[in-house]
């Protein structure tokens, strides 16, 4: 992917391998996307099911890539979707029909602020209270920058943000929601077809254990507060309110199963 201002080549359209296209007010080049003749190759099985994961877990993370990604995502010419797949192609591994998610390595944030580094993570029941290391001394860091807490689970389908706190605050609390209930819940209802034919549906095996991802975005003061935007919101959203965000690169925090 690359930013286009020569006139040499036109606004849109293929010149032999390249791509123009305008996106966002911008110009960019590309190659030409890889094209497979056999439809039921090997290498098709496995880019239609690397795909389709990527794009299911992108919609996932959904409100995180707004926090952390819309604005790194635009200057490259990509929506949030585009540029999580672009970010973690080598995330996804497709082996034996099956594709396998890295999560502690995703790439769910870019931005130019500094981190924080998590030192301890304690559990007593559902309530979690996490210690981190401020570090105010780094260039670019203010103490009053915002941590966002998330917590996400691919098993329930469900990304949520925990906890906002200051940087110099160095810790941060709350309580995971109990999610048991309601999966057994679901699981008892008769499954549609569309559930049948679902490859990560629910066994009895894991209905009482919730499995937890924990990750952390750092923001700037002045546009934490800013609430991320729903689809239907986004789409009438003339203000570009997630563009403008100042934030860090992603931390993974670790990983956590409730019983």
């Amino acid at each position: 992917m690359a930013k286009t201002h020569s006139t040499l080549g036109p606004n849109s359209g293929k010149i032999g391998e390249l791509v123009y296209y305008t996106r966002f007010g911008k110009e960019f080049v590309r190659r030409k996307a890889e094209t497979f003749t056999d439809c039921k190759s090997e290498a098709q099985l496995r880019q239609r099911a690397i795909f389709k994961a990527t794009q299911q877990t992108a919609a996932l993370y959904g409100s995180m890539l707004q926090r952390g990604l819309t604005k790194y995502a635009h200057s490259q010419g990509h929506t949030e979707a585009n540029e999580f797949s672009r970010l973690n192609k080598e995330r996804f591994t497709y082996a034996d029909g099956k594709v396998t998610i890295d999560y502690p390595a995703l790439q769910l944030a870019v931005g130019p602020l500094p981190t924080v580094a998590f030192t301890a993570c304690h559990a007593e029941g559902l309530h979690i209270t996490l210690t981190f290391t401020p570090n105010p001394s780094a260039d670019k860091a203010r103490p009053d920058d915002v941590v966002h807490i998330y917590a996400v689970s691919p098993q329930a389908e469900v990304c949520m943000l925990m906890a906002s706190v200051e940087r110099q605050s160095g810790q941060a609390a709350f309580d995971l929601p109990d999610l048991s209930d309601e999966l057994a819940s679901e699981h008892e209802t008769e499954p549609t077809n569309k559930r049948k034919n679902q490859t990560n549906a629910l066994t009895h095996s894991h209905i009482n254990a919730i499995h937890y991802h924990l990750y952390a975005i750092v923001e700037a003061a002045n546009t934490a507060p800013i609430p991320t935007l729903s689809a239907a919101e986004k789409k009438t959203d003339k203000l570009h309110r997630n563009i403008n965000r100042r934030v860090s690169n992603s931390i993974y925090i670790g990983s956590i199963t409730k019983n």
